[in-house]
């Protein structure tokens, strides 16, 4: 966008512009992320004895859609369901 763009745009304009950036930045930080975990699943998968899924090489946020108000409540429960987890993969890998 040129300055003279710029300072001819009105907030509601600007928002809007913004708000597209802003938008395309993620999906393309997006495509960086699943390209890595996609090059770590065939990195990983010879070595595996069960046949891998990406969302078992890398869990994202946009993967499992939550409620906001739920992310990051930090609750003992939930620490606790972290480290079952953890140890269930740990178990299933003979880690």
């Amino acid at each position: 966008m040129s300055r003279n763009d710029f300072e001819e745009c009105t907030p509601s304009e600007f928002s809007g512009i913004y708000e597209a950036w802003s938008h395309r930045e993620e999906r393309l930080e997006r495509g960086r992320w699943e390209r890595t975990r996609m090059e770590c699943l065939c990195l990983l998968q010879p070595y595996s004895k069960r046949t891998l899924k990406p969302k078992d090489v890398m869990n994202f946020p946009w993967d499992n859609p939550k409620d906001d108000s739920a992310a990051g409540s930090g609750t003992d429960e939930t620490r606790e369901e972290i480290m079952t987890r953890y140890r269930e993969a740990k178990r299933a890998y003979g880690l």
